[in-house]
């Protein structure tokens, strides 16, 4: 084997961009990602534990379904043969009892819930209390704290997302103020009380974000009262598409958010960002009501559509109910997706939502080359042309090879009889990579073996993402 050490200009470090697309379609009241259809399995109705619009981080516990199970175990205890079954439902069971410990660590009776490891049938993640002091992020430090020492804290599995919609009708209030209580005269402190802390929705909570881009354009103003915008998101219909950032990245592609409302199955109006700076114009179809109108702003940083186009798009030839089940209205943009709120299921409609992410890739490429003049030697015994007198001695200790055996001649002629002239050739069928510790670790391998020749060099381009 011959090693060799990559040069100064033989490694590269490089980040790629990708931009995958995404289709988000609804219909019916359900949601589907990417055309993914809902899989049941053999133990369960969704393979993924998800309907099929939602992402499944990791895709563990596939086919898998929330239930203790029941083993047996045999084990031996001072020459005596017992057999336990499991039903308490614990993999790793703790117990003051140190005979359990020692003869069966993974059934122990009585076991200590806190302390052992509960079968859920499920994968989940856990961590012991130790003088370590590691633990999960959502355990807060109170509750760590609190904990006895062998504690048992647990994550859970599947973790799950999917986009959603809400819907801002005109006369719901955006926030609530905090109501604050003035201290008595009789009461020995002059410090005043919040009985209600107050609230804001995700609307309003989005205030300062939307009004950071009004540089990039007005529309980006969540209150306006300049020509042309007179308009204010706490006082109109707006709807809010929230997108989470597993179905984008890093950021959504400017550019890529296309909107399209059907009504059974024909496109009554499709949005567009066609500058490419986050404002939503109607672009079809050409000459429908509202067409060439701004309907909305999208966020594309923090994964955010803000829709407030409130016209019919249908121009009166169609209504649905779209907000309250059984009252009929005219379709507006405000109500895209609305069917996934889980207040509606508009049958007659469907929704598309189409976009491009943006996700970062670290890459290192690597320049493996073989040089001229080398690693035109091969330990494979087909190298050699054994024939008889291969083996100068042989004896019951060992043998002897001789010095003199010949190359094998593999070189092809373009005639029948006599081979072409001798030249020392191999074949590269692997690429080791190592560390500075000699460790191997990659290997690359080409489709088909390279035939490497004295008078020739190569060269293998490797690339690994890390």
């Amino acid at each position: 084997m011959s090693v060799y050490k990559f040069k100064k200009n033989d490694v590269y470090i490089n980040t790629l961009k990708t931009h995958p697309e995404v289709k988000y379609f609804i219909y019916n009241g359900s949601a589907y990602y990417n055309n993914t259809p809902d899989i049941s399995g053999s133990v369960t109705s969704s393979i993924r534990l998800t309907d099929p619009g939602s992402i499944n981080l990791y895709e563990l516990n596939i086919d898998r379904r929330a239930e203790p199970c029941t083993e047996i175990d045999t084990f031996d205890r001072n020459g005596e043969t017992i057999t336990q079954t499991m039903v308490n439902g614990y993999i790793t069971a703790f117990s003051d009892d140190v005979t359990d410990q020692l003869t069966a660590s993974w059934y122990a009776d009585p076991a200590d819930p806190l302390k052992s490891v509960a079968n859920t049938g499920l994968i989940y993640q856990y961590m012991v209390k130790d003088a370590t002091r590691l633990s999960f992020n959502s355990v807060t430090s109170g509750k760590f704290s609190a904990g006895v020492l062998g504690e048992v804290f647990i994550g859970s599995f599947p973790y799950t997302s999917k986009i959603t919609k809400e819907l801002y009708p005109a006369a719901l209030a955006r926030y609530t103020s905090p109501i604050i209580a003035e201290p008595s005269p009789e009461a020995a402190t002059d410090e005043l009380t919040v009985t209600y802390p107050g609230s804001v929705t995700h609307l309003r909570a989005l205030k300062n974000t939307i009004n950071h881009y009004d540089y990039i354009s007005p529309h980006f103003s969540y209150s306006s009262s300049v020509e042309p915008i007179v308009r204010d998101f706490d006082i109109c219909d707006v709807g809010l598409i929230s997108i989470p950032t597993i179905f984008y990245g890093t950021r959504i592609k400017p550019g890529t958010m296309k909107l399209d409302f059907y009504v059974t199955g024909t496109l009554i109006g499709r949005l567009e960002d066609k500058n490419q700076n986050g404002v939503l114009y109607q672009t079809a179809p050409a000459g429908s009501n509202g067409s060439g109108s701004v309907a909305g702003i999208a966020l594309y940083s923090e994964g955010f559509i803000v829709l407030t186009g409130s016209w019919d798009i249908s121009n009166g030839t169609h209504t649905e109910a779209y907000v309250t089940l059984g009252v009929p209205v005219a379709p507006a943009w405000t109500y895209f997706g609305q069917s996934i709120s889980g207040s509606i299921v508009a049958p007659n409609s469907s929704f598309l939502l189409e976009m491009s992410g943006t996700s970062k890739v670290e890459n290192i490429t690597m320049f493996a080359t073989a040089p001229k003049g080398e690693l035109n030697q091969s330990n494979n015994p087909t190298f050699i042309n054994f024939v008889s007198g291969a083996f100068a001695g042989v004896s019951s200790d060992g043998y002897m090879q001789n010095q003199n055996i010949g190359i094998k001649n593999i070189v092809s002629s373009s005639y029948n009889s006599p081979t072409a002239s001798f030249e020392r050739t191999t074949y590269i069928s692997k690429v080791g990579i190592y560390d500075k510790d000699m460790n191997l670790v990659a290997i690359a391998k080409p489709a088909t073996p390279i035939k490497k020749v004295a008078n020739r060099d190569f060269t293998f381009k490797i690339e690994l993402d890390i």
